[in-house]
């Protein structure tokens, strides 16, 4: 499993992340990044086609608790994501190709390292099989 370097897609938050950044430059130290309005507006359909897209990981990194710009989005994406890894779980996939992650980090800064802290753990489970 040495070789295998795991497709993730990443779906993060603008209000939240990276919005004081060269969103080209964040871009491309983050493979399929895919910002968005908010984390809560990423539906269990858009993740689920990432993975039947070949993701082997699905990463959402939403706002801090109680920072919200829509309010309660990332509240939305912490139930959404437990009912979600239940459902891959049925369907033979780990749950921890799933994860959220919650913070402020408006230069993006910390949003590779995320990435890649992730990509370590899902390299360890290897290639997705469905």
């Amino acid at each position: 499993m040495s070789d295998f370097t795991p497709k993730l897609v990443c779906f993060s938050c603008n209000f939240g992340w990276g919005y004081l950044t060269d969103r080209q430059e964040l871009a491309a130290s983050v493979k399929n990044w895919i910002p968005v309005i908010c984390s809560g507006k990423v539906d269990a359909p858009h993740i689920m086609e990432a993975f039947r897209s070949g993701a082997d990981g699905v990463l959402l990194v939403g706002c801090a608790e109680g920072e919200c710009h829509f309010q309660d989005g990332n509240y939305q994406t912490k139930k959404r994501i437990n009912l979600l890894k239940k459902v891959l779980a049925a369907h033979g996939i780990e749950p921890e190709r799933l994860k959220a992650a919650f913070s402020l980090d408006p230069e993006g800064s910390s949003l590779p390292l995320i990435v890649e802290d992730f990509g370590r753990s899902i390299r360890n489970l290897g290639p997705v099989i469905i």
